[in-house]
């Protein structure tokens, strides 16, 4: 089966981390998988573009970046029907507001994945968004991340929801690629200064505002207090990166918190950690929490959108019921001083993480979906309910 996947661009995000995922497994279960990004790769929109290529993916570019774009759908019809692909898959709103109506046109079934909990939305992106539902609705099939996404947007879109249509497929991870340390390998990342025995607590993510990079670094001298030798490792960047370095400079903490940027060695970056961190305000299925129970680390994140779905509050994790620097600095120094409980957790968490986050049964349910649809006509977009 031949399945064109649609998205909206190739910048730095978990629905284009996922893509790597699915290209991985796609072989095993007989998927062609054919990559199509809206926008251009221009002004950053390619971040993603030479790990895909790794991955085996040669994605094509379109030229559509607005929605009112005039030729936005027929460009897009055309694509879906040089590409002869069975089923169309869009991702991110622009995606699934367009590429459903083009797939129509093309006699090509289209399904649809939101990869976010709604919040609170005003003017524009409230119109993409309230589009994007509906459209999706009124494709093959919408999918959400976790329940938590599924159950926020069901209670925001009422009149959208289609439970013949809506679904959850909670995505996986390589667990394979990410897995605990060994015995024959000594824990310490030298690399960044960090040796053996060095307590460190990872934090992955793009630094941009709600993800929490503040609320880690002013967590940080507090939990210094109980915890002297630990070290704070952030991996990424963003706009804000700049800003969270002058506040460990004011803090005066800038020698125990380390920046190591962007990186493709995320896996052995999160089997090398003590802990994982994130003090998100909105995650539907945060990725970087099933990597790291994968790892065999346990994490300590807030308890907010899907996060209860991946971490297990008192057996693979801690959960803090609020984003603040007090609360997770209790949590950080509870889980660095109890080093032995800790380790408990990590192990139960990759058990965990082998039971529900594999990315083998993930993408199985992605092609269950794929050949559902293969086989039904695809619905009548406009139709009402």
């Amino acid at each position: 089966m031949k399945v064109l996947v649609v998205i909206d661009s190739l910048s730095f995000g978990g629905a284009e981390n996922v893509l790597v995922t699915l290209a991985a497994e796609a072989p095993r279960l007989g998927l062609e998988l054919d990559l199509l990004s809206l926008a251009p790769p221009t002004r950053g929109r390619a971040a993603w573009l030479p790990r895909l290529q790794a991955a085996g993916l040669e994605p094509r570019f379109l030229d559509v970046e607005r929605l009112t774009q005039r030729d936005a759908i027929p460009t897009l019809a055309a694509a879906i029907r040089r590409s002869q692909c069975d089923v169309v898959h869009a991702h991110l709103e622009t995606a699934i507001t367009l590429a459903p109506i083009a797939a129509r046109l093309a006699d090509r079934p289209a399904v649809c994945t939101l990869h976010h909990v709604p919040g609170p939305l005003t003017g524009r992106d409230a119109l993409r968004e309230r589009l994007a539902v509906a459209v999706g609705s009124r494709s093959a099939g919408l999918i959400m991340v976790s329940q938590a996404s599924h159950d926020a947007f069901a209670a925001r879109y009422p009149r959208s929801h289609r439970p013949d249509r809506w679904q959850v497929i909670r995505n996986g991870v390589d667990l394979q690629r990410f897995r605990p340390l060994t015995d024959a390998e000594r824990p310490g990342l030298p690399e960044f200064g960090l040796l053996p025995g060095t307590p460190i607590v990872s934090m992955v993510g793009h630094m941009r505002p709600g993800k929490g990079h503040e609320v880690a670094i002013r967590a940080w001298p507090k939990v210094l207090l109980g915890a002297p030798d630990a070290r704070l490792l952030l991996i990424g960047d963003g706009p804000l990166e700049q800003q969270l370095r002058d506040l460990t400079d004011q803090l005066g903490i800038a020698d125990r918190v380390v920046f190591a940027g962007a990186r493709d060695d995320v896996a052995a970056v999160l089997r090398h950690s003590s802990l994982v961190v994130l003090p998100t305000k909105s995650e539907a299925l945060p990725t970087v929490l099933m990597e790291a129970a994968a790892s065999g680390v346990a994490s300590v994140a807030t308890a907010v959108g899907g996060v209860p779905e991946v971490i297990v509050d008192g057996e693979t994790g801690w959960l803090v019921a609020t984003d603040t620097a007090d609360a997770f600095a209790d949590a950080l120094t509870v889980a660095l001083v109890d080093k032995a409980e800790t380790g408990r957790r990590g192990r139960a968490a990759r058990a965990h993480a082998e039971r529900q986050f594999g990315s083998a049964v993930w993408a199985q349910r992605l092609d269950d979906c794929y050949q559902g649809v293969a086989r039904r006509r695809a619905p009548r977009l406009l139709s009402r309910r």
